[in-house]
């Protein structure tokens, strides 16, 4: 299958609420191993607003919500939204 050659392995943090100054925290705590396919995300969509962030698009088996951040070697990437498809869940990103 395609995608398992493409797959990467990342980890997964979750955020742990904001502090004094409205900024999101990260819980070091809540970090697990998952795999990813990733992909650069290069049509800037500009009729739906959900869209103008997005500059990377991934595919994952794993449970993702929008308020996770996917640590790919030394980047990160902010979850924007998540579409469930089935088994697998897209997710689209923007590098932090």
């Amino acid at each position: 299958m395609v995608i398992n050659r493409s797959e990467v392995k990342a980890t997964l943090k979750t955020m742990g609420g904001q502090d004094e100054y409205g900024q999101d925290l990260i819980d070091a705590l809540e970090e697990k191993p998952i795999t990813l396919t990733f992909g650069l995300y290069n049509h800037k969509q500009t009729d739906d607003v959900r869209y103008e962030d997005v500059e990377y698009t991934g595919l994952t088996a794993y449970d993702i919500s929008d308020n996770q951040i996917i640590a790919i070697d030394d980047k990160e990437y902010k979850v924007l939204f998540v579409n469930p498809f089935g088994r697998m869940n897209q997710v689209f990103l923007r590098q932090n």
